[in-house]
């Protein structure tokens, strides 16, 4: 969607075909890094205040990796809201994937862009005989013909099967994904932990697994468990609450809780994939090309993937804006390869890196002085080059002063939504009004947090 109104606003004329007949809420939250939310502001001013609507800021929250076991802070993401304020930056956000889908569909607006309830079979480039371009065949019989097809269709691409040759509509261990050894579960139970307002994410790695918890809108918290796996493609758990109980005994109670809170019939589990970056071999075949997770998937934890699609969106307009002649489009594609690819690979490589360290990482826990002393003072620095190469990519700036004020406001209104939640959460379950959470009702944490390092 995001591609769409880049590419219309360069002038093209834009056809979002959509598998789904229709638009419904799913998933939570994603972080969009400060690169992603400036691509948005460098597109289209009233997109970026929409979005902004119904974020939260990272401004004014501490994240980083807390130890797994005990649940203090071992090291702190400062860079993750000092660079942009350095750089004169918007700040990362939190957004719902439904929230964001809602705002980028009222930019598209109700004007045919959007056609749903179909999905392609394969494309065909046309001959120059042919007067040029592409032919997508869909799977209502339809033919439709454009000067260029944008493959946007997630790891499991159609598009990209064909342009690679790949086995077409297989997932997991039959298809050319990698399996990152992780099996992922996640829960967005209402909840009203101690951190909520103060903490922007937190990754607890301990023995052989990591989990991550986000704060999200209207008092819930977003949680990810990490749990390796040695294979692909195993049987669910009947019951994975019990089996993440089970498997993270003894860990923190940040952990436990937001499991604990969670409807096990809303716990949902995936293995987790990614790829390879494709540097021997384009993604542009002709006057077709791929944009987001269809050429350059990548693992959650550095949480650039939505990012990464919205500067792909935004240099395929800026390459398809000058182009003069359809003649040029081919070039104008392999272009956009040769512009994406080292970047595309290098987060690619820095979300798979994270991975491994953190199974390099949890052995060593045991040694405090090691970790405290010799690997502490060493993340920061690292981390810091890590969020600095992230944010390269900023098409659009936003004085310190005024991206500090919209965070604000952010905060505020982050607040009273979430109070309203656990307010009226509270109230149905004891059929009367009342201003505050029961914490019989709405789980809370308890009020004293883990220290923070020395």
């Amino acid at each position: 969607l995001f591609a769409a109104i880049s590419l219309r606003n360069a002038g093209a004329d834009v056809a979002v075909i959509e598998r789904t007949a229709r638009f419904r809420p799913f998933g939570g939250p994603i972080q969009l890094a400060s690169n992603g939310v400036s691509t948005i502001k460098a597109t289209s001013e009233s997109l970026f205040q929409r979005v902004h609507a119904v974020s939260r800021p990272f401004w004014r929250t501490t994240s980083g990796i807390r130890d797994g076991i005990k649940g203090r802070w071992m090291f702190k993401f400062g860079a993750i809201t000092e660079l942009p304020d350095e750089r004169d930056l918007p700040f990362s956000i939190c957004v719902d994937r439904s929230d964001l889908q809602d705002v980028l569909l009222e930019e598209i607006g109700d004007c045919g862009v959007v056609q749903m309830g179909s999905a392609l079979v394969s494309y065909r480039n046309n001959s120059v005989a042919e007067g040029g371009g592409v032919t997508a065949l869909l799977e209502d019989g339809r033919q439709v013909r454009a000067d260029v097809l944008v493959g946007a269709d997630g790891i499991w691409s159609k598009v990209r099967a064909q342009m690679f040759d790949e086995p077409a509509g297989v997932k997991g261990a039959g298809s050319t994904a990698s399996f990152t050894g992780y099996k992922l579960y996640s829960g967005l139970p209402l909840f009203k932990p101690y951190y909520y307002s103060d903490v922007g994410y937190s990754a607890f790695i301990g023995p052989d697994h990591y989990f991550v918890t986000c704060p999200d809108r209207a008092g819930r918290v977003q949680w990810y468990g990490f749990i390796k796996a040695d294979k692909p493609n195993t049987p669910d758990a009947a019951d994975p609450a019990e089996f993440l109980k089970k498997t993270l005994k003894g860990w923190a109670p940040e952990v436990l809780e937001l499991i604990e809170a969670t409807d096990p019939a809303e716990i949902e589990a995936r293995d987790l994939w990614d790829r390879f970056p494709s540097i021997t071999r384009s993604w542009a075949d002709g006057c077709v090309t791929l944009l987001g997770d269809s050429c350059h998937a990548t693992m959650p934890n550095i949480g650039q993937g939505a990012g990464l699609a919205f500067e792909d969106g935004y240099v395929l307009a800026k390459r398809l804006g000058a182009v003069q002649r359809r003649s040029d489009v081919e070039g104008a594609l392999q272009s956009f390869y040769r512009e994406r690819i080292l970047r595309t690979a290098a987060v690619q490589g820095l979300g798979r890196m994270n991975s491994e360290a953190i199974k390099i990482l949890t052995p060593l826990l045991p040694i405090q002085a090691l970790v405290e002393n010799v690997i502490g003072p060493f993340l920061p620095i690292v981390f810091r080059l890590q969020f600095g190469y992230c944010y390269s990519f900023c098409p659009a700036q936003m004085p310190a002063s005024e991206a500090r004020q919209l965070a604000d406001d952010m905060r505020r209104r982050h607040a009273a939504e979430a109070e309203e939640a656990w307010a009226a959460l509270s109230s149905d379950a004891t059929g009367e009004e009342g201003p505050s959470c029961d914490a019989t009702l709405v789980r809370t944490s308890g009020p004293t947090p883990p220290p923070a390092p020395p």
